[in-house]
């Protein structure tokens, strides 16, 4: 059971610009970019084709006290029985790659990043 997980390229650089302009920790920008993975649905196997040359991350960095309530989250977003070896690192890396697409599209097409997340859903 491996505990470390690498980034893509592109998710490095989203978070260290990221990063640099929010004063954001890659810690908090992960679960970010998470969440906005999974809100946005199910995977494709295109979001499983990136590379491994970015940041390494551990489980407890993404995560944190927090592990169990986005585990959960990413299953049920599976909608189907999903084995650890699966969710960890494979998973996890899919909607963190995909997701810092995401948030560093948010940050562009947004004047308040913070309180554009905060009201995500409110105009659908």
């Amino acid at each position: 059971m491996t505990n470390k997980l690498h980034t893509s390229q592109k998710t490095q650089e989203i978070f260290n610009a990221l990063g640099q302009s929010l004063r954001l920790q890659p810690f908090i920008l992960s679960k970010l970019a998470i969440a906005l993975s999974v809100r946005a649905g199910q995977l494709q196997a295109v979001d499983f084709m990136t590379d491994n040359n970015g940041l390494e991350l551990s489980r407890q960095v993404i995560f944190g006290e927090h592990d169990l309530l986005f585990k959960s989250l990413i299953i049920n977003n599976e909608g189907k029985v999903v084995r650890e070896d699966d969710y960890f690192p494979s998973l996890v890396k899919a909607h963190l790659d995909r997701g810092a697409k995401l948030l560093e599209n948010e940050k562009r097409y947004s004047k308040d990043f913070y309180n554009h997340l905060c009201h995500l859903d409110d105009n659908i």
